[in-house]
């Protein structure tokens, strides 16, 4: 008797602790699966919506603006994959201003970014599309490595295409796709 008293006497002074776990799509698919043939349908509808997850990609501007090409692109693959698109312009001018300089210049580029984008929010409300937008000062690369950390949903990044191929290609151009996850190893 004396060892299941102990038994119980640690169960009540134990502390429960409950850490998230992180989701990968195919250990979430497999037991979806395992609900699924067991006959719980909608547990397991619940398990693949959680995977999705709030996917994401990041569109990355020229400066204050997005080209037409990049934008028609970007809304066609957030619409095929069911993505949301994050909208970013991102400069790196008024770093090399004076500070009396920099404040007005990082003001101005904020605000022209926020007009731009007014008329893109339209069209992805018309088409369907989940958009957000973002104005970051800084180098490029820093910059996505910053939100790569913050929207861990961020999978692909988009950018603007050549300029110089972009006219000799007459329409017919690339857009620059990076995939976040092959480097990473996470799938969305």
């Amino acid at each position: 008797m004396a060892l299941f008293n102990w038994f119980k006497k640690n169960k009540k002074e134990q502390e429960v602790r409950v850490e998230e776990r992180k989701q990968t799509v195919l250990q979430d698919s497999a037991a979806a699966a395992a609900f699924a043939e067991a006959g719980e349908h909608t547990t397991a509808r619940a398990m693949i919506d959680k995977t999705k997850g709030n996917r994401k990609i990041l569109v990355v501007g020229s400066e204050e603006s997005f080209s037409e090409i990049l934008v028609n692109y970007s809304f066609d693959m957030a619409k095929r994959l069911d993505f949301e698109l994050v909208m970013l312009n991102s400069t790196n001018a008024p770093l090399s201003l004076p500070d009396d300089r920099r404040e007005e210049a990082t003001a101005l580029f904020k605000n022209q970014s926020k007009q731009n984008f007014s008329t893109l929010q339209e069209r992805a409300e018309q088409a369907g599309v989940p958009i957000d937008h973002l104005v970051e000062i800084g180098q490029l690369d820093d910059v996505v490595h910053k939100l790569q950390t913050q929207l861990p949903g961020m999978r692909y990044v988009l950018t603007e295409p050549d300029p110089e191929l972009a006219q000799k290609a007459n329409g017919s151009v690339s857009i620059p796709v990076f995939d976040l996850g092959s480097y990473h190893g996470a799938a969305v």
